[in-house]
């Protein structure tokens, strides 16, 4: 008797609807994708019990009539794929012709469709994957689609579903990620009869994120557009303090589908390795668009992950595209009042952000900033509330101190206030009619602009200002070195000296001559010509404690050399509470602003901080 025997229909559509259908969630992607491709221009779904019970999915696209709708119902159907090369220009969701007989397999499914010109509908019942009934029925124009009792065959796969909240956050997320691919269809989702999505159609991407998220939300987002000749990207990016803990508000989409790559995932990490800290996340809505060649969104079950033909091509023009946007949107942190919202703005603000995140509700959005009460008005404004995290990140203007009313005494000396720069036209990035006008607490640069302010920490500016010069001069001749007429010595510990065995080659690069002088001292003979002598030792000690323990890989070198290099601009930078004149002021402004990221330091921290003029007047009552 052979051993290998042909499956039946019906155990090869339970098969593929483990592929297909995982969850709800996966029931309800499938039937707006089809709702989308069928040109609606309204979708609502419905759903009880987090879409155990009932997932009913209608829509006013084209419809189908009689013959269409059973042919729906079996495996390899479609409409959208006619021939091998077809596979090559797939511009649609559902072109698998598997989505709908995988889900009447594993449930009791409806149809009930009409085109625009006929006159009367048809309804397909199915259970279990075998039609059980076909017959005309009235309804509207489009298709109404309805699965009840989704797994109820398949109680194994029934176990595996989770609580209906959890079900439902799935499926809200479906329905949010389409929405936004897709700001020119209406949108709603009910759950057990309660309204949890409802969005009009948009005009933009940035308006459906308004409807979605909050007027908070879309607020803090910098819109932008880039091209390269295959590739085009258009994207929502959160200012620079407004990230997250998480990659939950990264989203990316190819040709309108909403997809995950690790690729396009790692060119934003790239492009914004040194704009946020090292635990924060960029806000991201990425919308790719690429000629359907160069891509293959065929290589999943449920089409969420897709194969680049170049991935490097791809990934290095994503990286260039996003630091673009970041130097034309200026990426400056801003000093500004939270106003607190009338009671009507409230409302609105709660009925806009009722939707959740991917993973987690968006209410801690508007939680971020708290109001500030009439009472407390008089306070100084700081940056974010991330960047005050770090005291030594935030460039925060001090409360004022209580005006001094009494006359100083005889023989009290008043001490001569400190000299500020004379005022001069200056260059700082491309603003207009910028100029020099003080120093704070010998650490903060101020500069004046049209209707307003910018305080640079002249520190993390130095450090951004060396940081890309080493690179250039890694790249090119080498870091310029300057040998000591005396030795520095230092005594390191057994392992600093056996990291110094490994890394020795670093430190040559990096411009340091160091020679082994017995026991546990290290002499330092040469040390890159923009290091501070006396910041020689420091920077070793530094340096041999943060490289690895174990010997390098190829692949590791380019990290370990950069890591290096931001600590040797760090130790090599003018530090806060350094005296600089006005010459040297602006030749580090100059500086700033022809660098390839003005805006952090290699560390991540914020070099620019803005405050506007009318920021000032609105605390002044003006």
């Amino acid at each position: 008797m052979p051993k290998i025997k042909i499956l039946s229909a019906d155990v090869a559509n339970k098969i593929a609807a483990g592929e297909v259908v995982e969850r709800p969630a996966s029931v309800v992607k499938e039937l707006i994708e089809n709702a989308v491709d069928a040109e609606s221009t309204s979708i609502r779904v419905e759903v009880r019990a987090g879409g155990k019970r009932l997932i009913h999915v209608s829509d006013n696209g084209t419809g189908m009539a009689r013959e269409d709708a059973l042919l729906a119902l079996e495996r390899h159907a479609t409409s959208k794929v006619n021939g091998i090369e077809d596979l090559e220009q797939i511009q649609t969701f559902g072109f698998r012709g598997e989505a709908l007989a995988s889900i009447a397999s594993v449930s009791q499914f409806e149809i009930l469709t009409r085109t625009t010109d006929a006159l009367i509908g048809t309804k397909v019942n199915a259970d279990g994957g075998g039609v059980r009934s076909v017959q005309e029925s009235g309804c509207s124009p489009g298709t109404h689609m309805s699965v009840n009792n989704l797994f109820y065959n398949v109680p194994a796969r029934l176990k595996f579903l989770k609580t209906d909240t959890t079900e439902m956050n799935h499926v809200t997320n479906q329905v949010t990620w389409t929405a936004l691919a897709y700001p020119n269809i209406q949108f709603s989702l009910t759950h057990n009869s309660r309204s949890i999505l409802d969005v009009r159609a948009c005009d933009s991407h940035l308006e459906r994120v308004r409807l979605l998220y909050g007027k908070e939300f879309a607020e803090n987002l910098i819109e932008f557009r880039e091209e390269l000749p295959d590739l085009k990207m258009y994207g929502l990016l959160g200012k620079p303090e407004f990230t997250k803990a998480n990659r939950a508000y990264q989203l990316f989409f190819l040709n309108q589908r909403p997809i995950r790559s690790h690729i396009i995932s790692a060119a934003l990490t790239e492009a914004f390795n040194s704009m946020v800290a090292k635990d924060r996340q960029p806000v991201a809505l990425l919308f790719l668009t690429l000629e359907p060649e160069l891509v293959d969104v065929n290589v999943h079950p449920a089409k969420i992950e897709v194969r680049f033909r170049n991935e490097r091509t791809i990934y290095s023009g994503i990286v260039r595209m996003l630091r673009n946007a970041i130097h034309k949107a200026k990426y400056i942190p801003k000093i500004e009042t939270r106003v607190e919202p009338s009671q009507s703005e409230e409302n609105v603000e709660s009925r806009d952000t009722r939707l959740s995140q991917p993973t987690s509700t968006s209410r801690h959005v508007s939680q971020r900033t708290t109001p500030i009460p009439q009472t407390q008005r008089t306070q100084t404004p700081s940056v974010s509330p991330h960047q005050a995290e770090d005291s030594s990140v935030a460039a925060e203007i001090p409360d004022m101190p209580e005006p001094q009313t009494a006359v100083p005494s005889k023989g009290v000396v008043v001490q001569p206030p400190q000299q500020s720069p004379e005022e001069v036209n200056l260059s700082l990035l491309d603003f207009e009619d910028v100029q020099l006008k003080t120093t704070l607490f010998k650490t903060y640069i101020v500069v004046e602009a049209k209707d307003k302010i910018f305080f640079i920490d002249q520190h993390v500016a130095a450090e951004r200002v060396l940081y890309e010069r080493f690179v250039n001069q890694m790249e090119t001749d080498g870091i310029p070195v300057q040998g000591l007429l005396l030795p520095v010595t230092l005594e390191a510990t057994p392992q600093q000296l056996g990291t110094l065995k490994i890394h020795g080659d670093i430190f040559e690069k990096l411009g340091f001559d160091l020679e082994e002088f017995g026991g546990n001292t290290i002499l330092i003979r040469a040390i890159p010509s923009p290091l501070p002598t006396r910041s020689a030792a420091q920077t070793v000690t530094d340096l041999l404690d943060k490289l690895p323990t174990e010997p390098h890989t190829e692949v590791q070198i380019p990290e370990v050399i950069d890591n290096a290099l931001i600590t040797l601009a760090c130790k090599s930078a003018v530090k806060a509470g350094d005296s600089l004149d006005t010459k040297e002021m602006i030749n580090l402004l100059k500086e700033l602003s022809e660098a390839k990221l003005p805006f952090n330091c290699p560390h991540s921290r914020p070099i620019i901080v803005e405050m506007g003029r009318d920021e000032l007047e609105r605390r002044f009552h003006r």
